[in-house]
């Protein structure tokens, strides 16, 4: 792409974007969602909405929305991916649930510190850091411990 795509907005204005109809609702709706996402979840909130848009033209503009780094997509461990605008996303990781796929996000102490040692003790070059930590959330550790006792 010829120049670096910082925000929806730039993106509408780019020469290498196709502004469709579609894309243009699915854009919308992301400039305002915080939450985590799957591409049902928002095909679901868009049919609810009003006007149209396929799953097709979904599961694309999610695909062309990560390449240009706008949103992020998390693997789950679920056959399925979630996707955050990175918009808001800002410096923080994810706690993800094992058992029900649940997603809580967590602050990342002083993350520009970490960078900034990073980059000078190994002459790295950084792009994202994504930190995922995988276990379970405390309903599914109810639910497990309370399984346990029933048996």
């Amino acid at each position: 792409m010829q120049k670096e795509i910082n925000s929806f907005k730039d993106l509408r204005s780019s020469k290498s974007f196709k502004n469709t109809r579609g894309r243009e609702i699915i854009l919308r709706e992301l400039e305002t969602r915080r939450d985590h996402f799957n591409a049902e979840k928002l095909y679901s909130s868009l049919s609810h909405k009003g006007p149209r848009v396929s799953r097709p033209t979904i599961y694309r503009t999610l695909k062309l929305l990560e390449r240009f780094h706008l949103i992020e997509r998390l693997d789950i461990k679920k056959n399925c991916f979630y996707y955050e605008p990175v918009l808001h996303k800002g410096d923080h990781g994810h706690l993800i649930c094992e058992a029900c796929g649940k997603i809580i996000d967590f602050s990342i102490g002083n993350l520009k510190t970490l960078k900034s040692m990073v980059v000078k003790e190994k002459g790295f070059r950084l792009g994202d850091i994504s930190i995922r930590v995988f276990g379970l959330c405390e309903s599914c550790q109810r639910a497990t411990k309370a399984s346990r006792r029933a048996t």
